[in-house]
């Protein structure tokens, strides 16, 4: 039961790495595809925070898929590098919720309306992104057992990430 368990869990988690990676390239081409190339300073930084998050979101899951494996060498290494960037990761967020701010308290400020809606959509996935990560889970669409759990008004649990980090610096204080 467990060798299935494990195997169902693989099979639903090895894509999260291969789709996060993915995305690092595919949201700012479309996004400058849809811009037809007019952005801003207002979308650009709201754009690289929503990229670091998607990075450390692809490492995160690439590590976690080699540890079920049974190839977690390098697990505890990943890890501390990803804490090491959480800081960054929430201020490089905040940053860009602020410039996507300005370009609409500002609109001279920003390449047009396009540039401020990619600005503002690449903000609030970037906020998603860290809390998704760093602290609840906020994914429930691709599980049955954890959409259930949010339906029975249960709340949002952990991330695994969030689990994994926490571990990590009990074992290290």
């Amino acid at each position: 039961m467990a060798t299935k368990t494990r195997a169902d869990l693989l099979k639903r988690l090895d894509p999260y790495w291969k789709m996060e990676a993915a995305n690092v390239l595919l949201v700012p081409a479309f996004l400058l595809w849809l811009s037809q190339g007019r952005i801003s300073v207002i979308a650009v930084a709201p754009m690289a925070a929503t990229i670091l998050l998607l990075v450390i979101g692809a490492l995160y899951w690439r590590g976690k898929v080699r540890q079920l494996r049974g190839d977690g060498r390098n697990f505890t290494g990943l890890l501390r590098g990803i804490s090491v960037w959480q800081r960054p990761a929430l201020v490089l967020t905040l940053v860009g919720c602020l410039t996507a701010l300005s370009g609409w308290l500002v609109p001279d400020w920003s390449a047009g309306l396009a540039d401020r809606n990619i600005a503002t959509g690449c903000a609030i996935l970037a906020v998603l992104e860290y809390v998704n990560y760093y602290h609840r889970q906020l994914q429930h669409f691709d599980n049955r057992e954890d959409f259930q759990r949010l339906l029975a008004g249960k709340g949002f649990r952990k991330s695994w990430l969030s689990r994994d980090l926490e571990a990590l610096r009990k074992g290290s204080s």
